[in-house]
């Protein structure tokens, strides 16, 4: 079974769960809000590193400024990466998973702005979406995991998962093809830890101009490791050309300024 057939055949599957889960891919959401919109971004494409969606591959692709700060230069597939409750930051891990040809699962996050993706060169058609998993999410998580490339679960309830909770899932994350990243909560036996957080707007003058681009703080954490920072220019900020080139060394010690797409 090729991937897009796998991931008609775990749609499907999802909405047999009690409680009938109705899963749908991003592109839909978007044409819904925008007529003949596309469901692939132009404006840019992310400069990613890792392998392509293939589960046979040890990683899913990332940002490449992030390659050097993660074990395999990627998303490690079969393990549980958890990240801070960052929007702009997944935006951009979910545009180069897909840019890379990813299949991407986003659970339990219906107010996540997905056309950004698009915007950053991400692929609308290879992200399915379940806004509201219901009372079992990760009943919903476990069957994705099996079939997708990488799975974005953000949980609506306590801040920290117990152990007890946790080993089901972590069960058959081992056993599936996807990357799971958990976000805004503590999830035992997690494999990398990512803080992530806007620290700056570029193109806003004194009360006039608009948005040209940010700045993402980005901490991760591996076992056996020092934590490793990156600061993350998206879009065109002070000391970039015209191409986003950063041309400037950074004030913030510690920290790499590299391009994120």
């Amino acid at each position: 079974m090729d991937r897009p057939e796998r991931v008609r055949a775990l749609k499907a599957a999802l909405a047999t769960l009690d409680g009938g889960v109705s899963p749908m891919t991003a592109a839909d959401l978007r044409s819904e809000a925008v007529p003949g919109a596309s469901t692939g971004g132009k404006r840019r494409s992310p400069q990613t590193t890792g392998e392509t969606g293939d589960p046979g591959h040890s990683v899913v692709p990332v940002p490449r400024a992030l390659a050097d700060c993660l074990p395999g230069g990627g998303l490690p597939r079969r393990a549980i990466t958890t990240v801070a409750d960052c929007p702009a930051f997944i935006i951009e891990l979910l545009a180069a998973a897909t840019g890379r040809g990813s299949h991407v699962a986003v659970v339990g996050w219906p107010d996540l702005l997905l056309t950004g993706v698009a915007d950053a060169g991400g692929i609308l058609d290879s992200i399915v979406v379940v806004p509201d998993p219901g009372d079992r999410p990760f009943s919903v998580v476990g069957m994705l995991v099996e079939g997708m490339d990488l799975v974005v679960h953000r949980s609506a309830g306590s801040d920290r998962v117990s152990a007890t909770q946790a080993r089901p899932l972590l069960a058959r994350v081992r056993r599936g093809t996807a990357a799971l990243l958990v976000v805004g909560a503590r999830f035992p036996a997690s494999a990398v830890r990512i803080g992530a957080d806007i620290t700056a707007y570029h193109g806003v003058g004194a009360g006039s101009g608009r948005i040209r681009g940010f700045d993402l703080s980005v901490e991760v954490v591996t076992k056996g490791a020092p934590p490793r920072e990156v600061l993350l220019r998206v879009g065109r900020g002070p000391g970039t050309d015209a191409t986003g080139v950063v041309r400037r060394t950074p004030r913030i010690p510690g920290l790499q300024v590299v391009r994120a797409g």
